[in-house]
């Protein structure tokens, strides 16, 4: 038996740090949506438990790879030890902000549970998912979500449909160093701010007031890579006339666009930048 699944990418509508905590975490509120951007995870059983990696050749294949990790949660919880062959085809960029590692994890939970006929349920599934890193249980579920504590705590709201211009400027960023160089935060955003702020324009598709409140408190961080992604930001700011928010710790950018604007994406392309128009699923 084979199994092939699409493993999303997703943005961050917004992201407010509310300050560190004593593990060495920042607590986070977070805006979730899964977009239609892929990689492609393909399970088949085998006689033993091994990766390849297609499409990158960053991308570790050992057991730093969170699709390890994820089988060594898998064998944990459930005292089945995965003898497969996973094949991890990698579309969407890394050191992006788009949480590709962390799709890819959380697919391969759902597919070898899928594969093992179902020994655990969805929210087992997601306490799995929570244990291999801070966004992996999102994607579980997918679609729209706020993220709270360290991302891992969800509420899920559906799924919303608007149009995205995604621009990777080819710049990787190390979300460790993205928040050690972030100055002091301290406030108190709750999940009825994030509500108020995002949600609620999203689902009233008043997308101006949407753009408007969208904000990183990851853009203000001091690292070298965010540096040079506030300079590309500002280039897409002019082409595409519009907000432009980082997604996650980045590089990645992204506008909310009308579908029926025309834009000129030649000035980014000729920086040999990967740009997409997408959407949210």
């Amino acid at each position: 038996m084979k199994i092939i699944l699409p493993s999303p990418a997703k943005i961050n509508l917004s992201l407010w740090v509310n300050g560190k905590r004593d593990d060495g975490y920042h607590d986070i509120l977070t805006v979730f949506h899964t977009i239609n951007v892929f990689d492609y995870i393909s399970i088949q059983q085998s006689g033993q438990l091994e990766l390849n990696v297609a499409g990158s050749t960053i991308v570790p294949a050992g057991g730093d790879n969170l699709i390890i990790k994820a089988c060594d949660v898998f064998s944990k919880h459930t005292g089945i030890k995965p003898k497969v062959s996973i094949t991890l085809e990698k579309h969407i960029p890394i050191g992006a902000g788009l949480g590709g590692g962390s799709s890819n994890a959380a697919l391969v939970l759902k597919g070898l549970n899928m594969l093992y006929n179902y020994p655990v349920d969805e929210e087992k599934l997601m306490e799995m998912a929570a244990e291999i890193g801070s966004d992996v249980a999102f994607f579980i579920k997918g679609g729209l979500a706020i993220g709270y504590g360290r991302g891992e705590k969800l509420i899920f709201y559906g799924k919303h449909k608007f149009d995205i211009l995604l621009v990777y400027p080819n710049i990787f960023c190390s979300t460790a160093e993205v928040y050690k160089h972030l100055p002091p935060i301290k406030r108190e955003m709750g999940i009825e701010d994030a509500e108020r702020l995002i949600l609620i324009p999203l689902m009233k598709g008043d997308l101006n007031t949407l753009r408007e409140n969208m904000w990183n408190d990851l853009e203000s961080s001091r690292a070298p890579c965010i540096k040079e992604v506030m300079e590309a930001k500002k280039v897409v700011e002019d082409v595409v006339g519009t907000k432009v928010l980082m997604s996650g710790s980045g590089s990645s950018l992204f506008a909310i666009v009308d579908k029926n604007k025309k834009i000129d994406i030649t000035p980014l392309q000729r920086k040999g930048w990967w740009v997409k128009f997408c959407s949210a699923i």
